[in-house]
């Protein structure tokens, strides 16, 4: 069965982004960011909480989890041990991902009910919040959305292929990132202007950019300020 995402399953509580209670705390704020993308692109955003917190009948009402995971985490070992994964590609790499579309999550594994999920593994943290961004990308949302308002085509449904199965390269390049050149009076007046100066307010939307567009490295700037 294929995978969906819609603005009916959204709102009915069908779809939703799950995660181990234990997953870093980086994986669990980018879900968030993911789940409001999903937002824009629907109307409205999915819960993205860890697996843990569901119990009754908000536990029973999902059909379509997207499940997320990082190398050596209870989601992801479940899977594997069911031989419903193949983590062989992932494992050991460095800022690796993989999306898995599995047609029939039988149930008891990991859900009451049976369902069809969309898994996003991570070789380490770092792959984990590239597959998460990556599903965004997927489904139309830019890079910039934060940084030039560039919003995403509206969608009711988007249906992913139940053979769908993707595991991104280890990346070539080793450290990948940005230097902010020439911050005054631009970047500096920006900062000063929305968030009270260079504080952690505003590099918040600078590391989401970093890592929207996977990268995972940045330049000090050379003013004492920054």
């Amino acid at each position: 069965m294929d995978f969906q995402i819609s603005a009916r399953s959204i709102k009915e509580g069908k779809t939703v982004i799950l995660y181990d209670e234990s997953a870093f705390s980086g994986v669990k704020k980018i879900a968030g960011k993911v789940a409001a993308d999903i937002g824009a692109v629907f109307g409205k955003a999915p819960v993205a909480a860890a697996l843990e917190d569901f119990s009754g009948e908000e536990l029973s009402r999902i059909r379509y989890p997207i499940l997320v995971g990082t190398i050596g985490c209870n989601i992801l070992t479940k899977l594997e041990t069911a031989g419903l994964l193949a983590l062989h590609d992932v494992d050991g790499k460095r800022e690796v991902y993989q999306h898995k579309v599995i047609g029939k999550l039988s149930a008891g594994l990991l859900l009451p009910q049976e369902t069809t999920a969309l898994v996003i593994a991570g070789s380490d943290k770092r792959g984990t919040v590239y597959g998460l961004f990556a599903l965004s990308e997927k489904l139309g949302v830019s890079p910039f959305i934060d940084w030039l308002d560039v919003m995403p085509e509206r969608k009711t449904t988007f249906p992913i292929s139940a053979k769908y199965e993707y595991t991104s390269k280890e990346p070539s390049v080793r450290f990948r990132g940005f230097f902010i050149n020439d911050e005054w009076p631009a970047f500096g007046n920006w900062c000063n202007k929305r968030f009270g100066g260079f504080n952690a307010k505003c590099y918040e939307h600078v590391f989401e950019l970093l890592l929207r567009l996977k990268g995972n490295y940045m330049w000090p700037a050379m003013w004492s300020a920054i």
